[in-house]
């Protein structure tokens, strides 16, 4: 019989750097808007700036870090079903 399934370990193992991954844009976003909001610079430009970062920040890549936690959150529970197929077997 052909293998059929996943290898439960390798897939939470998979999880967890995908689920990392959310972490990793949320530290690197994090790390551009300190520098961001440090730089010297006052006036409409800025304020339109600054504007547009936080929608970017709240949108665009919120939705990204979000799906990388919720297909974490997928793969470890696919991971979790094998195991009680394979139990069964």
């Amino acid at each position: 019989m052909a293998f059929k399934g996943m290898n439960p370990d390798e897939g939470r193992e998979t999880a967890g750097l995908v689920t990392e991954a959310a972490s990793t844009v949320n530290d690197n976003t994090d790390t551009r808007t300190s520098k961001i909001m440090s730089v010297e610079w006052v006036g409409p430009d800025y304020d339109s700036f600054t504007s547009d970062w936080n929608s970017f920040l709240s949108g665009p890549l919120s939705q990204l870090s979000e799906a990388y936690r919720t297909k974490g959150d997928e793969l470890t529970k696919h991971a979790d079903d094998q195991d009680t197929v394979s139990e069964g077997d």
